[in-house]
């Protein structure tokens, strides 16, 4: 079984930082930055080209939430959304997911960098996207931009 299913079924540890009936969103274990996550799938798709197109638009839906998230409330000047489709394209973990990197600095390099999740980052993550769930809910409702939590 894949490490995110293994996440999903409560096997394995993870940063949850947010939920609905078909995916969850964790902090990466490896964050180029502080706050890069990671929406995943509950069900088992390979990649992106594998999952139903109604499941990668809630996915992509959810990403971009967080992505204006960290844009409008947490003031990242960019953020990165990303899906490798396959080992051609970087994918090294075959279990459908995105990637929102929140850029704090100028960066060319998507996964350059790469550190180890500590329990001092993740509580800073956590403050940092105190609100999202609301946030997030409101966005997914349609309700426009959402107001701020901060």
């Amino acid at each position: 079984m894949c490490v995110f299913c293994r996440i999903v079924k409560g096997e394995l540890e993870a940063y949850k930082v947010y939920e609905t009936d078909d995916l969850i969103v964790i902090m990466d274990k490896y964050p180029v930055s502080k706050g890069h996550l990671l929406v995943i799938t509950k069900q088992h798709y390979e990649s992106v080209s594998d999952a139903p197109p109604g499941i990668v638009g809630e996915a992509f839906k959810v990403a971009a939430g967080l992505a204006r998230f960290y844009k409008l409330e947490a003031r990242a000047p960019g953020v990165n959304i990303v899906s490798n489709d396959g080992a051609a394209a970087g994918q090294e973990i075959f279990h459908f997911h995105i990637h929102v990197i929140p850029r704090w600095t100028y960066s060319r390099r998507i996964f350059a960098g790469r550190s180890t999740l500590t329990e001092e980052l993740a509580e800073e993550t956590y403050t940092l996207l105190r609100g999202v769930k609301e946030y997030l809910d409101n966005y997914l409702r349609g309700d426009g931009i959402s107001p701020s939590y901060k």
